[in-house]
């Protein structure tokens, strides 16, 4: 049994359904909820003229067009979409492709290691999916992008191949997605208590409990 939930109440890791969609949540930010689908069905190159720099890619104008369309015929709604910033810094730390903004992506090879404990490996055995991270540049004599194994390991291959794509997305916060009932969410005061709590700790570091504690003490006796 499922309902229906804004997407500011779930936490990383959480699987949700949007647009008959099933992803998972990433990270909860400030303009946002970061996302990813988790669908394997959808296999594109990566560039047919075999350049790898995302922002001018086959993938980047399929996702963004043909695989946006298809999204919203299937209930997505494209208001609820957040533009990205996706940093395009190759695997060997070359800058040439700067950022590029977007509302659909492949991770990069940083989001797959900040997220990697929470992000569900692909299921075939001798399957791999793109990033959005070069190798290295065009102008360095590469032509191959990052990918990331079935196993959760970094591989690449070149441009042109086709394979698995699962693209990275960011809602609005008051997005209402489909979650299973029996999964837990967080309601806006546990957010909220989580706040303060965070917020007191970081003034005990940066005063010292005893200060702190006078100060409160006086604000509540007014």
């Amino acid at each position: 049994m499922t309902t229906k939930v804004e997407i500011k109440m779930l936490n990383p890791g959480n699987k949700f359904v949007y647009g008959n969609k099933e992803s998972i949540v990433l990270d909860n930010m400030e303009d946002g909820v970061l996302c990813m689908v988790m669908d394997e069905s959808y296999k594109c190159d990566f560039d047919r003229d075999n350049h790898n720099n995302f922002a001018e890619s086959t993938l980047r104008t399929k996702l963004n067009a043909d695989y946006m369309k298809h999204w919203i015929e299937e209930e997505a709604n494209f208001r609820d979409f957040v533009e990205m910033e996706v940093d395009l810094t190759t695997d060997d730390g070359l800058c040439d492709y700067d950022v590029c903004i977007t509302y659909l992506a492949p991770r990069t090879c940083e989001q797959h290691r900040q997220y990697r404990k929470i992000i569900p490996s692909i299921n075939g055995i001798n399957d791999w999916e793109w990033t959005a991270t070069a190798c290295s540049t065009k102008s360095n004599g590469y032509s191959s992008v990052r990918a990331v194994n079935s196993d959760g390991s970094f591989g690449y291959g070149t441009a042109n191949i086709v394979t698995i794509v699962r693209p990275t997305f960011k809602l609005k916060l008051d997005t209402e997605v489909e979650v299973e009932s029996s999964q837990t969410v967080d309601s806006d005061a546990d957010k909220t208590k989580t706040s303060l709590i965070d917020s007191m700790q970081n003034l005990v570091d940066q005063y010292g409990f005893p200060e702190v504690m006078e100060t409160l003490a006086k604000v509540i006796a007014g």
